[in-house]
């Protein structure tokens, strides 16, 4: 069992023989590239003193940052996966600045702009969350948002970006999936354990420029129509699953659906007391194949402001909607 859906060929073949699909959606490879290209467009015509994003961060990120020479500073994530907004305001230090504010796992937060902070560019990070394009809302106080489409949906890339607030224009050309993608689209031929692939990514930190999605996932994203309410029940039975199984065990949960009906999880986030644990976690999900991994990989830079708790001990457990955990796990 993956974290990330298995590509299915199935759905490429009904995607193409339905012509009727969406074709104004703004599409590149993947979540950094769409992020990069976001900042870009910022610093057009703006004088920007610095990026500001949470502790809680994995390592591509920072890496886009420091390719557009954008100081870099932190604001802290509790266990609950809360922030000060008092903190963010004072390392703007009163001067135009990006900050990123991300919703983690799947659970959409409202986040509040303070009148402090409304002179800045807000982006938010939407890689963990399901957005279906027609009844999707961007709150009023985001100037862009981005996605990761394969982290939820069965596709080899894609990302999505869209603001209400800038008009942006993509030239949405295609590519053929490369040999990392064509790979990686047949993980459900063989039992494989590799929930993460980069899907040949490039691992340059040097190199960001923006690059169109393949055209089998854009075919797909743009005329399967998937049905997303049955997606985000699988995923919350799942979710709910890990929940009773992982009660009897010693680990803290950070999140909860049960009072929240609106949330698809991406996966099911908890933390452990120190590494043997987490390791322990990992091995027992090998032997089970299923999918199960330490997160975020922090970059070396972001380690100065994580301190050595729950943010360094936090393991994502898969709810991917192709499976079942009840006839997985008895």
């Amino acid at each position: 069992m993956t974290l990330q859906p298995l590509f299915d060929y199935r759905i490429l073949i009904k995607s193409l023989i339905n012509k009727k699909g969406v074709t104004d959606r703004s599409l590149v490879k993947s979540g950094r590239l769409a992020f990069s290209y976001i900042i870009s467009t910022i610093k057009k015509n703006n004088m920007i003193n610095k990026i500001i994003l949470p502790n809680l961060i994995c390592d591509e990120v920072v890496d886009v940052a420091h390719c557009h020479k954008i100081k870099t500073e932190y604001y802290n994530i509790d266990d609950n996966l809360n922030y000060n907004i008092h903190e963010i305001e004072d390392l703007t230090d009163n001067q135009k600045s990006i900050i990123l504010f991300v919703n983690y796992f799947g659970f959409e937060e409202n986040h509040i702009i303070s009148e402090q902070l409304e002179h800045n560019f807000i982006i938010e990070d939407n890689a963990h969350v399901l957005t279906n394009p027609d009844t999707r809302k961007i709150k009023k106080q985001i100037d862009y948002s981005f996605t990761s489409l394969r982290k939820l949906l069965p596709v080899l890339s894609g990302a999505e970006i869209y603001s209400d607030k800038y008009k942006f224009q993509i030239n949405q050309q295609t590519r053929f999936p490369d040999f990392g993608e064509l790979k990686y689209s047949l993980r459900s031929l063989k039992n494989t354990r590799s929930g993460t692939s980069k899907m040949g990514h490039s691992s340059s930190t040097s190199n960001y420029s923006l690059s169109p999605i393949d055209i089998f996932s854009k075919k797909i994203i743009n005329n399967y129509n998937f049905t997303y309410s049955d997606i985000k029940k699988n995923r919350r039975k799942n979710f709910i699953f890990w929940e009773k199984y992982l009660s009897n065990h010693d680990v803290k949960f950070i999140k909860t659906i049960t009072d929240n009906p609106n949330v698809c999880p991406y996966v099911f986030p908890c933390y452990v007391n120190d590494e043997i644990q987490q390791e322990g976690w990992i091995k027992w999900g090998k032997m089970h194949n299923i999918t199960i991994i330490p997160w975020p990989k922090y970059h070396k830079e972001t380690l100065d402001y994580v301190p050595n708790n729950f943010l360094r001990r936090i393991l994502l457990f898969p709810v991917n909607h192709q499976f079942d955990l009840n006839k997985i796990i008895s």
